[in-house]
């Protein structure tokens, strides 16, 4: 009895160790964590902007770089650093861009002050149908929509039965 007691409370700590173990960062304090995202909801063809965001920075000196396909990019905008909380930082890089399919971008961060470096990618995902897809698939709902219709009135008038009169 005693040691199927003793069984429990190591699951239930190592449950609970798990548990807080989950709460803790992906990194150890003061190494950058990196994020790709867009500005906007994501449609192939307009313009957009790709953010890199920055967490978990200590000293806030940092480089950052782009690359479209792992080639670098020029005209990124500049790197916005402000201070979260205590002394921890946090950083911003724009990109502006025009998504296609085929994209693959990354954000290389690289904290001067001990060479560590982080990277995020980005590849288009959940992008917003086109216009043109919206109005093939609302032409196809109408178009079934009398077709339905039809087949019902077909239906009604070839087994109509006479009302017998009695």
């Amino acid at each position: 009895m005693d040691h199927e007691l003793s069984q429990e409370a190591a699951l239930l700590r190592l449950l609970s160790f798990l548990w807080l173990m989950s709460l803790c960062q992906t990194a150890p304090e003061g190494f950058p964590i990196v994020e790709v995202f867009t500005l906007k909801p994501l449609e192939f063809g307009k313009p957009n902007r790709l953010v890199c965001f920055i967490s978990n920075l200590f000293p806030p000196t940092l480089t950052v770089n782009w690359q479209h396909q792992s080639a670098p990019v020029e005209g990124a905008g500049p790197t916005f650093v402000s201070a979260v909380d205590g002394l921890t930082f946090q950083a911003f890089s724009y990109l502006n861009f025009t998504p296609a399919p085929s994209d693959l971008f990354s954000c290389i961060v690289t904290h001067e002050i001990d060479g560590y470096t982080a990277i995020a990618f980005w590849v288009p995902q959940n992008a917003l149908p086109s216009d043109l897809l919206e109005n093939v698939l609302c032409g196809v709902a109408f178009g079934l929509g009398v077709l339905g219709i039809i087949v019902g009135l077909v239906l009604i008038i070839c087994f109509r039965k006479p009302c017998s009169g009695g």
